[in-house]
């Protein structure tokens, strides 16, 4: 039985180690090529920040995105832009490329309390 259980250990322990060069490695996120139009963004207790809300079309936003209280997920609604952001950690770096002018809304989503609803605001692009 022992011996049973060793081999089926070993065999559940092979399975779950990578192995050749590309099994388990997550490869650097593409960098779109610059310039771009660099927005800071603020995230506090149930207000975003934005040091622009108006961004040009046709060109590459970088987002840099960071909280000054507690923890709030960045997303653009409509997208595929979703990243955490905790106080005290670095500024996270986000590419985006407007799809079409129009009025977008940031929103937090990850729960972040009481005024958690009311975290969004938007930005125009034209």
């Amino acid at each position: 039985m022992k011996r049973r259980f060793a081999w089926w250990l070993s065999l559940v322990f092979l399975a779950a180690t990578p192995t050749g060069c590309s099994v388990g490695e997550v490869g650097a996120p593409q960098v779109p090529p610059g310039p771009y139009q660099v927005v800071h963004v603020t995230a506090s207790d149930w207000k975003w920040t934005l040091s622009q809300q108006r961004l040009k079309y046709g060109k590459t936003v970088e987002f840099l995105v960071k909280s000054i209280q507690g923890v709030h997920g960045f997303a653009i609604i409509g997208s595929n832009v979703s990243t955490p952001v905790t106080a005290g950690e670095p500024a996270r770096v986000v590419y985006w490329n407007p799809p079409a002018k129009g009025v977008y809304t940031i929103a937090c989503n990850v729960y972040c309390g009481a005024g958690h609803r009311s975290m969004v605001t938007t930005f125009a692009v034209d």
